[in-house]
């Protein structure tokens, strides 16, 4: 009888042979994240300082060395991945870049929408109170555009997001400004994607599955430009339809 740990393999093996789009795909995607054990603890500690009004600048830098010690946490949870790096350089600066070059990550840029030759992954934590401005938006639109040229997907971990994003709750948008323009922008440029998760999304991480399948939602949101906030991960079905629609779709059959 296989283990646990072996089951789950031989189901990532089999997600190499789904095509991009198959429903099985979504399913066994659940399988690409495991979430580590520590995560609660360092999660409830970086709600204590979202509780701060006015934190001072020590506990806004050590709330950006917690997020980040929340990042390495949750990527190393994915499956395939071989390379986790953290630069500090006279250039451009980012936080980590991560890669895989198994049959693993191949099923998780499958599942990402992400070319095989940018299969690279970048992440920039912001511990800050406020949204990311769109100047830092551009900073990482143009690193991976002149010097990740392996990177297909740029990760915003933030606290609130980032400008021009829709926030949970608000009515549907139907113009785009400031990072969102410059996110819609770049993918059209570039065919790169960057997404940003904010406080709401990183409290999902402690399930199994979920980065994927947040990760997911946000990149398709990218495609379809619904101008809603993604539905969290427990949220099985994404079902965005007008009134008349809706009472038709939920009616016994």
């Amino acid at each position: 009888m296989l283990t646990q740990d072996e089951l789950v393999e031989s189901m990532i093996n089999a997600m190499d042979s789904l095509e991009l789009g198959n429903p099985a795909l979504n399913k066994l995607a659940s399988y690409l994240y495991k979430a580590d054990i520590k995560l609660s603890e360092y999660l409830d500690e970086l709600k204590i300082f979202n509780q701060l009004k006015k934190p001072t600048l020590k506990e806004t830098q050590e709330a950006g060395k917690l997020l980040e010690q929340i990042v390495l946490l949750v990527f190393k949870g994915l499956k395939g991945v071989q390379s986790i790096k953290s630069f500090q350089s006279a250039g451009p600066q980012y936080d980590l870049l991560v890669s895989g070059d198994d049959i693993p990550w191949q099923n998780v840029c499958k599942t990402l929408y992400l070319e095989w030759n940018q299969r690279d992954i970048v992440i920039e934590a912001k511990a800050t109170k406020a949204s990311v401005p769109d100047k830092q938006f551009a900073r990482l639109c143009s690193i991976m555009d002149l010097n990740l040229k392996g990177a297909g997907l740029g990760i915003f971990i933030t606290l609130n997001g980032a400008t021009g994003f829709p926030k949970k709750g608000d009515p549907r948008t139907r113009k785009v400004s400031d990072c969102r323009l410059r996110q819609i922008l770049f993918h059209a440029k570039t065919n790169k994607m960057i997404v940003v998760l904010d406080k709401d999304d990183i409290s999902e991480l402690t399930k199994n599955g979920t980065l994927i399948q947040i990760l997911s939602r946000k990149i398709r949101d990218l495609f379809e430009l619904s101008g809603l906030s993604t539905s969290p991960a427990e949220q099985f079905q994404e079902i965005d339809l007008p009134p008349h629609l809706k009472m038709l779709y939920y009616s016994a059959s």
